[in-house]
C-alpha cells in the first residue's frame, strides 16, 4: 500500500543526502546548484538524478559516485584508526568504509584536530572525501600529538566506529568536555554514557568509565568551553532507550530501562550539589526577568538546560525524604512556569512520582487538565505524559484513560497521544507478562475499523519481534498472528503484519 511507503526514514535519508551536497559543495556551490535546478526543472516532474546533475553541472564536479547513496539501503559504517609521528609532526588518519553497496560510496567526513595537551584547535574543520574502501589522510606540521574530532556536524549519515572495536574513553571524555564542534561534543558524551549503561547491564561497572562520565558531565555543566545552553542541555542528556536498543543484537527493554536509570541516578547523586546549584542559577536568571516568556535563542536554551537538570534532580527519590524533595522541586517549577515548556517538563517529572510524591503528582495532573480548558493540543500532552510515566501500574492507568470522556480512537492525534505514546514507554509496553502487547493488539483490532492508516502505523510497534529474546518475541509474534487473523482487516494493516510474520 502506498500509505506504508512514505515513512519517516524516507524523508530523513532524503534530507541527509541533500545536506551532503551542501557539505561537499559549500553553501555557495549548493546555491548555484539550486539555481540551475530551478532554471531547468521549475514546474516539471523530476528525479533524484536530475537534482544530482544540476549540482554537478553548476559546480563542474563529478558526482556520479555520490549517486550510489540513492540506491544503497541501510546505514554505512566508517571505521577509523590514527597514528602520530612525533619525529615529523605528522598525524595520519585512516578511514575505511563498509555498506550494502558493491562499490565504495562518496562520503564527506568532516574532521578537526585538537591539541592533546591544551585542547586548542590546531587544525580547523576540513572536509575529507572518502571515495575508496580505505584511505589515509595526513596532517603534517603539527607541534604535538592531537585528538581527532571526526564526523563533525554529522557530515554524513554513517555509523562511526574505531578500527579496534574499543572506545578510547579518555579521548571521548576529552572531546565531550573540550571539542569546539557542538555535534561531536554531544556524540562523545553519548558514547561514554552508552558504555556506562551497557557495563551496568552486564554487571561489569568500571570505575574508570564512571570517572570519565562524571568528568565530562561536570565540565560540560560548568560551561567552560561553551555558553550555548542548548548544546549543554543536549550534551548532558543520556541516550534514549530506543537509541540504546539499536546498539544490541537482542533487546531487553527492561534491562535497558533499569540500567539507564541507574546511570542517571548515579550521576545525579555524585554531582547533586553542582546540578542543583546550576539549576538555581538558571532559575534566578529567569525570575530576574520578571517571568517574561522569551523566545530568543538564549532563553530557549536556558529553559532546555534547566529542564534537563530538573530531570536529573528528580531521579533521586529512593527514600521518603528524597521523594518529598523531588516532588516539591518539580511542583515549584510547575506552579511558577510561565510557558508550556517549563510546565510540561515539571509535569513529566511529577507524573513518575510515587510514594511521598504521589499527592503532588495527582494534583499536578488534575491542574494541568483543568487549565487546558478543553484545548485539543494541550489535552494531547496531558494524555501523553501519563502514558510515558515511569510507574509500575502505568498500563492500568492507560487503560483507564481510554475510558476518559476526552479520549476517542476516531481522532488520530488523540489516539497517538495515548496509545502510540504507551508503545514508546518501552519497559511498560514490553513487560514480560505480555499484557502490553495484548492491550495494543485489542486496540489495533478496534482502530482498524476506523482508520487503517493509523492502525498500520501503530502495528509497527509489534513488527520487530525478532529482535527481542525468545519469550518476549514469541508473545509479540502471537499477538501479530491474532490481529492478522482478524476479518475483515484493512489492506494497510494486513500488509504490515504479514510482512513482519514472514
Amino acid at each position: 500500500s502506498m500509505d506504508n511507503f512514505y515513512t519517516a526514514t524516507v524523508y530523513s535519508k532524503g534530507a541527509e543526502v541533500v545536506r551532503m551536497y551542501s557539505t561537499l559543495l559549500g553553501i555557495d556551490g549548493f546555491r548555484k546548484g539550486m539555481d540551475l535546478y530551478f532554471e531547468r526543472h521549475d514546474g516539471t516532474g523530476v528525479t533524484c538524478d536530475d537534482f544530482r546533475a544540476a549540482m554537478a553541472d553548476a559546480n563542474d564536479v563529478d558526482l556520479e559516485q555520490f549517486g550510489l547513496w540513492y540506491s544503497t539501503p541501510g546505514t554505512p559504517v566508517v571505521s577509523f584508526s590514527h597514528l602520530y609521528d612525533d619525529e615529523t609532526g605528522t598525524f595520519s588518519l585512516t578511514l575505511s568504509q563498509s555498506s550494502k553497496s558493491d562499490q565504495a560510496l562518496h562520503i564527506p567526513v568532516s574532521v578537526g584536530l585538537l591539541d592533546k595537551s591544551t585542547g586548542e584547535e590546531v587544525v580547523p574543520t576540513q572536509i575529507l572525501e572518502l571515495k575508496k574502501e580505505k584511505q589515509t589522510f595526513e596532517f603534517p606540521g603539527l607541534k604535538g600529538d592531537v585528538i581527532p574530532s571526526i564526523l563533525r556536524d554529522f557530515s554524513a549519515p554513517v555509523k562511526l566506529v574505531s578500527e579496534s572495536g574499543e572506545n578510547d574513553e579518555e579521548s571521548l571524555a576529552f572531546l565531550a568536555a573540550r571539542d569546539t564542534d557542538g555535534f561531536n561534543r554531544w556524540e562523545a558524551g553519548q558514547v561514554l554514557y552508552t558504555d556506562a549503561i551497557f557495563q551496568n547491564m552486564r554487571d561489569e561497572v568500571s570505575e574508570t568509565t564512571l570517572g570519565y562520565v562524571h568528568e565530562a558531565f561536570s565540565r560540560t555543566l560548568g560551561g567552560e568551553e561553551t555558553t550555548d545552553y542548548s548544546i549543554q542541555a543536549y550534551a548532558l542528556t543520556l541516550p534514549s532507550e530506543s537509541t540504546l536498543a539499536e546498539e544490541v543484537d537482542v533487546v531487553d527493554p527492561i534491562a535497558i530501562h533499569k540500567s539507564r536509570g541507574a546511570v542517571k541516578k548515579g550521576i545525579a547523586r555524585k554531582l547533586y550539589s553542582e546540578i542543583k546549584a546550576k539549576y538555581d542559577v538558571l532559575t534566578e536568571a529567569m525570575e530576574a526577568e520578571g517571568g517574561e516568556f522569551k523566545v530568543d535563542a538564549t532563553s530557549i536554551g536556558r529553559r532546555r538546560l534547566r529542564n534537563v537538570l530538573l530531570d536529573y534532580l528528580c531521579s533521586v527519590k529512593e527514600t521518603a525524604e528524597e521523594q518529598k524533595a523531588a516532588a516539591k522541586l518539580a511542583w515549584n517549577q510547575f506552579e511558577k512556569a510561565t510557558g508550556m515548556t517549563d510546565r510540561y517538563s515539571a509535569l513529566s517529572a511529577l507524573a513518575s512520582m510515587d510514594g511521598e510524591g504521589a499527592e503532588l503528582r495527582d494534583r499536578a495532573i488534575q491542574n494541568f487538565f483543568d487549565d487546558a480548558k478543553g484545548d485539543a493540543l494541550v489535552l494531547n500532552k496531558w494524555f501523553t505524559v501519563q502514558a510515558l510515566a515511569d510507574l509500575p501500574d502505568v498500563l492500568d492507568r492507560v487503560k483507564e484513560l481510554t475510558q476518559h470522556p476526552d479520549f476517542t480512537l476516531s481522532n488520530p492525534n488523540r489516539c497517538r497521544s495515548l496509545i502510540s505514546a504507551f508503545t514508546m514507554n518501552s519497559a511498560a509496553f514490553h513487560a514480560t507478562s505480555g499484557e502490553g502487547y495484548n492491550f495494543v493488539g485489542d486496540t489495533l483490532m478496534e482502530l482498524d475499523k476506523l482508520n487503517p492508516q493509523i492502525s498500520s502505523r501503530m502495528g509497527s510497534s509489534l513488527i520487530q519481534w525478532k529482535r527481542y529474546d525468545a519469550d518476549r518475541g514469541a508473545l509479540m509474534k502471537a499477538e501479530l498472528e491474532r490481529v492478522a487473523a482478524m476479518k475483515p482487516i484493512s489492506d494497510d494493516l494486513s500488509e504490515i503484519l504479514s510482512s513482519a510474520l514472514k
